[in-house]
């Protein structure tokens, strides 16, 4: 059988969720309480998003590089130069927006925080 560097009780679980109607019927079924079984699911899962998220961080960073190159070939045809410039403006004014409203919710939040 194949080494996947899960447990036991790791494959045991993801079985039991494959396979049974809820959380809790697959908690059962691997003989854990529901809510470390929730926990260590919710954690399982947030990891395999994290992993997903940094490869399209990777991705997002080489499309940002491929288009730089682009804009600066002098050999490129003027309308795919013209084409990423005007993507990479819209990526950037786009980056900025959202890191002013992440600046602006911190301070919401720790306003409220402090009202509390």
């Amino acid at each position: 059988m194949k080494n996947t560097g899960k447990t036991r009780l790791q494959t045991q679980a993801i079985s039991a969720l494959l396979t049974k109607p809820t959380i809790e019927a697959a908690a059962k079924s691997c003989g854990m309480q529901q809510p470390k079984f929730q926990e260590q699911y919710a954690q399982a899962k947030h990891d395999l998003l994290e992993g997903a998220v940094n490869r399209l961080r990777t991705a997002g960073f080489d499309a940002g590089m491929r288009l730089h190159k682009i804009v600066n070939d002098p050999d490129a045809p003027i309308t795919a130069v013209v084409s990423a410039a005007g993507r990479l403006l819209e990526l950037l004014l786009k980056s900025v927006e959202i890191e002013d409203l992440s600046k602006r919710l911190d301070r919401l939040e720790a306003s409220m925080r402090a009202e509390q």
